[in-house]
């Protein structure tokens, strides 16, 4: 059903009427458009999240490493 609704909107048809041709809420067409127009852009953002996360762990190790050969002057940070 949400394939034959995204169909008929990108058709042209208006989201109330396929919300009545298919005996769904207008909401359910509209969450569905969002769900499937959101699935590229959704793994290029978990891609994106998971390069971020490497690079906030490569971040950490720095900072500790140059912590050990640099300790903080005075107990300051």
């Amino acid at each position: 059903m949400r394939t034959r609704a995204e169909q008929l909107v990108s058709e042209g048809h208006p989201a109330k009427e396929v919300a009545r041709q298919l005996g769904v809420s207008v909401q359910t067409v509209y969450r569905w458009r969002r769900s499937v127009a959101s699935g590229p852009d959704l793994a290029q953002a978990r891609t994106r999240i998971g390069e971020l996360e490497r690079e906030v762990l490569l971040c950490r190790e720095v900072i500790a490493t140059m912590r050990q050969m640099m300790p903080p002057k005075d107990g300051t940070r």
